[in-house]
Formats: C-alpha cells, sequence, structure tokens
C-alpha cells in the first residue's frame, strides 16, 4: 500500500511539472502571438504610409512650380498640402531636416555630391525628396546632395 502512495505522489508530481510546463508554454505563445499581431499592424500602417509620401512630394512639386503665381488654385493646393500634412502629424508622421546637417546613411540616401560652399565637408547642401520620420523610427531616408 505504501509503494501505491509513492508511485502515486511520484505520479501526481509530474503531472503538476507537466501542467506547469503546458501553462508556461501556452503564456509564451500568447505573448508571441501578441507581438506579432502588433508588428503586423504596424508594418501594414507602414506599407499604407509610405506611399501617400510620394503624394506629398507632388503636391509640394507643384507647389514650388507655382510658387511665383497667386491664384485661388495655388492657394487651394497649398491648403490641401497642409491638411495632409497635419493628418500625417496626427499619426506621428513628421518630416525632418537635413540640410546643413552631417551626412548620416541611417537617414540619408545620397544621390550625388557638390561643392560644401560654405558648409562643413560631409554636410548635406540639397535635399532632393524628403524625409520623415513615424515616431522615433526612420519611415522614409531623404534623398540629398552631400558637400565635398
Amino acid at each position: 500500500m505504501e509503494r501505491t502512495v509513492e508511485t502515486l505522489e511520484q505520479e501526481l508530481k509530474s503531472e503538476h511539472n507537466l501542467y506547469l510546463r503546458a501553462l508556461a508554454d501556452f503564456d509564451n505563445f500568447r505573448r508571441r502571438v501578441d507581438r506579432e499581431r502588433a508588428n503586423l499592424g504596424k508594418e501594414s500602417l507602414r506599407n499604407f504610409l509610405v506611399p501617400l509620401l510620394d503624394v506629398i512630394d507632388d503636391l509640394e512639386r507643384s507647389l514650388k512650380a507655382a510658387e511665383t503665381e497667386q491664384s485661388s488654385f495655388v492657394d487651394g493646393v497649398r491648403a490641401v498640402r497642409d491638411k495632409f500634412l497635419r493628418v500625417l502629424d496626427s499619426q506621428g508622421v513628421r518630416p525632418f531636416q537635413s540640410v546643413g546637417q552631417p551626412f548620416d546613411p541611417s537617414q540619408h540616401e545620397a544621390v550625388g555630391t557638390a561643392p560644401a560652399d560654405g558648409h562643413p565637408q560631409n554636410t548635406v547642401v540639397q535635399e532632393i525628396q524628403r524625409g520623415y520620420r513615424w515616431g522615433d523610427d526612420l519611415l522614409r531616408s531623404a534623398r540629398v546632395v552631400v558637400g565635398t
């Protein structure tokens, strides 16, 4: 009888350990699924936001081409651009300044070089395409010309 009690106690202890292991595995699984779900949502939003930056670029180019014109149409395009930027800003998407900053390959893509003309060497002298951050993350690197 005593042997049976010991055997049953060992089996109970073994089953309890298996239960605790299964509980820990499930908790790890749940945390991993939550983390993957959050990453998937963020990546989907990133894939939606990046093409919108091209629309902002087009609006900026249009306004630059018509910068000397005074018309209600140009004012309307400017208002649309400003509203678009406010919507992006409300989601944490903001442009960052590159001209006059040291070239940083983690946030700039060099597309050419030019004489520095008063700027220190390896400083951004022209911005071809504006860069954007999304919170602390780089959403799109700035395409720049670097002074030599």
